[in-house]
């Protein structure tokens, strides 16, 4: 089992549809200009086990303060999964 010191860093999920890309655009874009995350390919189809459109973002552990309450506020209505990187990820 994994404890908080094996977290190496973050995802966030942005998911999207045909109507929200452009939210999704803007997040992104709002994100690039503020942090220094690394920015995932957009998937204009589900992939793996998402199951909407989305991209994804990486970030540090030291910056979760930051990012994730950022994105709380200015997700513009979209759904967006965070989780850790450990490591045991089965896919």
């Amino acid at each position: 089992m994994n404890t908080n010191n094996d977290i190496t860093g973050f995802h966030a999920h942005i998911y999207f549809d045909a109507i929200t890309r452009e939210a999704a655009a803007r997040v992104r874009e709002s994100l690039i200009a503020k942090f220094d995350v690394r920015l995932g390919c957009w998937h204009e189809q589900p992939i793996g086990p998402h199951l909407k459109s989305m991209y994804q973002i990486a970030f540090l552990p030291h910056q979760f303060g930051e990012v994730v309450p950022w994105l709380m506020v200015n997700r513009e209505g979209l759904d967006i999964l965070v989780h850790p990187e450990t490591g045991d990820s089965p896919f």
